[in-house]
């Protein structure tokens, strides 16, 4: 068992010590990979999402290897990262999950930690499958926000509390904002609908009220705050 937390000697990099920790980062890319995709069946997931998990963990292992121990090494591989500029939003967290469970797998191959980084790969993916089929992603999913555009000059203090008493067990205002130059008003709701068929009466009611402007009706847990 004391075995698990050695470390294989990287400090001289020949062709085989390479071979096995870029493969066992390969292996356990892919295993985090089918994982997310189990998880995400019923979902979906965008494949470029899968792609990164898949070569995220043996990048970055490459990265730990290549710099070993040398601290200039780190600085001047730092410097380059830095250049890089990621602009893509993740559109769900639990994305982001799997890119942290890939990059700790290939940190762990780097450093030559591969039976620690087996084993604690696989023990997170296994509670996130057990997670998964218990539906705890689903707790919380009949929450709905809801966003009204008004008109500036419309005073908003109750005029919507008759419908969202008629149509929801649940309603609470969480913000609002300002558009088009202040022309506009956004009412940000938190919402939990009495019956989820009668959506279309719900947003007819509002729309009487709001001067026929935009309203989106959302689940809560899919649309970024």
């Amino acid at each position: 068992m004391n075995h698990i937390l050695q470390t294989i000697d990287i400090t001289t990099i020949t062709l085989g010590r390479a071979l096995t920790l870029m493969g066992c980062a390969i292996g356990l890319a892919i295993a985090i990979a089918l994982v997310y995709a189990i998880t995400h069946r019923r979902t979906g997931f965008r494949p470029a999402m899968l792609t990164a998990i898949t070569v995220l963990g043996p990048v970055v292992a490459i990265i730990v290897i290549c710099i070993g121990s040398n601290i200039a090494r780190a600085i001047s591989i730092g410097g380059g990262l830095a250049l890089i500029r990621f602009r893509n939003t993740v559109e769900d967290p639990r994305d982001l999950v799997y890119l942290f469970i890939s990059l700790a797998a290939g940190m762990s191959c780097g450093v030559g930690f591969i039976g620690f980084g087996a084993i604690a790969v696989g023990l997170i993916l296994l509670f996130v499958l057990i997670t998964s089929l218990l539906g705890i992603d689903k707790w919380g999913g009949s929450g709905k926000r809801l966003r009204i555009l008004i008109p500036e000059s419309l005073d908003y203090d109750g005029v919507f509390d008759p419908v969202l008493k008629q149509y929801c067990r649940y309603a609470h205002l969480n913000r609002i904002k300002t558009q088009d130059f202040g022309t506009l008003l956004e009412l940000d709701y938190r919402i939990v609908m009495k019956d989820n068929s009668q959506e279309k009466a719900f947003i007819d009611a509002l729309r009487e009220r709001n001067g026929n402007l935009n309203i989106s009706l959302v689940q809560n847990t899919l649309e970024k705050l």
